[in-house]
């Protein structure tokens, strides 16, 4: 294994990590590009290879100029509600609905990449630091250039605004009576929560199913079980409950946190 593979590999989920890598040069490029491709058909069944490679042929038809692989498949960490996730780069739509999978595809035209990318969108900046590149035509390349060069991270504040949202409604949901929707909604709203907290603390969020180790070794035990919960197993009502209150009281304690930071 060459040392540009292992640094990519090997790639620390903190703040300054992609920057000390230095300039993402056409060799050191082309070894993330060898690297991802052995991780996607690594971390991929036989049947969710035909379904990447359908999506990337369907993709590169259409024009685009890059196609990620995202999320838990990237990172070897699918669950039994991981979804198939695609980042697609170049055209604003691609359609994949029907392609036997939960697939969940983010399409971006060139410029709107870019924006977020400069916004702090977290996942735009996924797609730089932890996903699979299936091909690129540079943007991808150059994205790896801005963030390594200015130290570019994801915007907390941005994360903190979804997780009150979705906290709201997460409170809604769970005196709605439909089970499967409010375990749904609570198991996104508490790995926002913890998205959001990693990004504070200068650390990068990996897949869901490994956001609970992280935030647990950022103290918050209670927030990485219930999580956990949520992912493998199936919390009564009460329980859900409680854990949008929790995951409400972590980010109240954000605001007054910030509040006297600014004080």
């Amino acid at each position: 294994m060459t040392t540009m593979m292992t640094a990519w590999q090997r790639l620390a989920p903190r703040r300054g990590a992609l920057a000390r890598l230095g300039s993402v040069g056409p060799e050191l490029w082309s070894e993330r590009l060898r690297c991802d491709r052995e991780r996607a058909t690594r971390h991929q069944s036989a049947a969710l290879k035909t379904i990447t490679e359908e999506v990337s042929g369907r993709a590169r038809s259409a024009g685009a100029a890059a196609v990620v692989l995202s999320g838990s498949t990237a990172r070897g960490r699918r669950t039994l509600v991981s979804d198939l996730d695609y980042h697609v780069i170049g055209v604003p739509s691609l359609k994949v609905a029907d392609l036997p999978a939960d697939i969940d595809l983010y399409a971006d035209e060139v410029d709107r990449f870019w924006a977020k990318l400069r916004d702090g969108d977290d996942f735009a900046h996924w797609s730089v630091w932890y996903g699979c590149v299936l091909f690129d035509s540079g943007v991808m390349r150059e994205a790896a250039e801005y963030v390594a060069e200015l130290n570019a991270w994801p915007d907390p504040e941005r994360k903190l605004r979804q997780v009150r949202s979705a906290l709201d409604f997460a409170e809604q949901m769970a005196d709605s009576g439909d089970y499967a929707a409010t375990l749904e909604q609570v198991r996104g709203t508490l790995s926002l929560v913890a998205r959001w907290l990693l990004l504070s603390h200068d650390v990068f969020p990996l897949a869901r199913d490994e956001l609970a180790g992280q935030v647990e070794q950022l103290g918050f035990a209670g927030l990485a079980h219930a999580l956990r919960r949520t992912i493998r197993e199936r919390p009564g009502d009460e329980e859900l409950r409680r854990a949008v209150a929790q995951a409400r009281a972590i980010s109240q304690e954000g605001d007054r946190s910030r509040s006297r930071t600014a004080a």
